[in-house]
């Protein structure tokens, strides 16, 4: 089934690129720079979590190196789907209080599919991403730290206890100043090593890039790659339609703010997670674990303290979808009815720690089929509006 959808997206992609006239290539970084930017923060809180570096690890682990490339290359070309999910939350966002709410059940005009697109999405993004940042969070910590489960679980109770109580401009507040220093401590990280090791980098691309290239190799990297793809952009899951409705800039410059976040997340992530896995198999195996992978990359090009910049990073980047998780969900609960805010706030608790726990193969086992459901629904908004544009 995957197979068709993928299929379809290109198709879909292709088709919506030639109607928008190839605008969704064009790009203003000057005129984006001027401008309010927590959409952007926003965006990038939502798309840049604990999965843009396990998703590129895994891939490469499933897929080979030419699973990256199929990344990068549909994710640019289905920056037209973005576009328009972007637009039509704009287009379909309503007032809350003195904010816009947006998403993906506010495009949907048939009641039942609205309400079964708000519940995906809350299942989706504000339950069980959640789960799987803690579940990865904490398996990382636990490989590194001699530390019980235990107190990693009153830890990030601690955590959430604050969380729950933030409020919408708090947690907007927060994005703005933890997420560009986030992806700027990534970029300088990876920078680092990849500079300091640029000659082995090198030479292991001169040994890998008969296989990059080769016909095998990227015909098992380009399912990989394509569904990953999705994954990590989000596409058609919901948070670009949300997170452009919160902007209050022109309609154009939050269109473009939710095509840069996919286009950083795809292209430099991707790039340099994956610069880094070609330094280290230089002279090391490659391990089909994705957790140990990564963890030793760290381990390896920094030195011991890597494995404390890993660690870092991904609590980093899951607190922050940890926070985009937990506004999504306040802001729709608040709109539907604040009665059971308090329901939903102990339900975010016990789900997200019950990532701790769970095993991340058991949540995937469910998400795959989840996001499969919400990416169809979303297409066939999409194929609706177009009718009446």
């Amino acid at each position: 089934m995957w197979i068709i959808l993928i299929i379809f997206l290109f198709c879909f992609s292709v088709y919506l690129s030639v109607k928008l006239k190839f605008q969704n290539y064009k790009i203003n970084i000057k005129e984006l720079i001027r401008n309010d930017k927590t959409s952007l923060y926003l965006t990038l809180g939502t798309k840049v979590g604990v999965g843009s570096i396990i998703g590129t690890t895994s891939s490469i682990i499933i897929g080979g190196f030419s699973s990256v490339i199929w990344i990068i290359l549909f994710s640019i070309l289905t920056t037209s789907i973005i576009y328009y999910e972007a637009y039509l939350g704009r287009k379909n966002r309503v007032k809350l209080n003195n904010d816009y709410i947006g998403g993906p059940n506010f495009i949907v005009k048939n009641k039942l599919l609205s309400f079964i697109s708000l519940i995906l999405l809350l299942l989706i993004y504000t339950f069980m991403f959640q789960m799987i940042q803690m579940n990865t969070i904490s398996n990382m910590i636990l490989l590194n730290i001699n530390i019980s489960k235990k107190l990693i679980l009153i830890v990030f109770l601690i955590i959430l206890l604050v969380t729950i109580n933030l409020k919408i401009k708090e947690i907007l507040n927060i994005m703005n100043k933890i997420v560009p220093i986030m992806c700027l401590f990534f970029i300088i990280i990876c920078l680092y090593g990849i500079i300091n090791n640029y000659d082995i980098l090198l030479s292991s691309i001169k040994i890998y890039l008969k296989d990059i290239f080769s016909i095998k190799s990227m015909l098992c990297g380009m399912i990989i790659g394509i569904k990953r793809s999705i994954f990590m952009n989000e596409l058609l899951i919901g948070t670009t339609s949300l997170s452009a409705s919160t902007d209050k800039n022109d309609i154009n410059i939050s269109i473009k703010y939710q095509i840069l976040s996919v286009l950083f997340i795809t292209i430099t992530m991707s790039v340099l997670i994956s610069s880094l896995i070609l330094i280290y198999i230089y002279n090391n195996p490659i391990i089909n674990d994705y957790n140990l992978l990564i963890n030793n990359i760290f381990h390896t090009t920094y030195g011991s303290i890597g494995t404390l910049f890993l660690i870092i990073i991904l609590i980093l980047f899951g607190f922050t979808t940890i926070l985009s998780g937990f506004y999504i969900g306040k802001t729709n609960i608040e709109y539907l009815s604040k009665l059971i805010l308090n329901i939903f706030k102990l339900l975010f608790i016990v789900v997200t720690l019950s990532g701790i726990i769970i095993n991340n193969f058991f949540i995937w086992k469910y998400l795959d089929n989840l996001i499969f459901i919400m990416i169809i629904i979303n297409s066939y908004s999409i194929i609706k509006s177009l009718g009446s544009d």
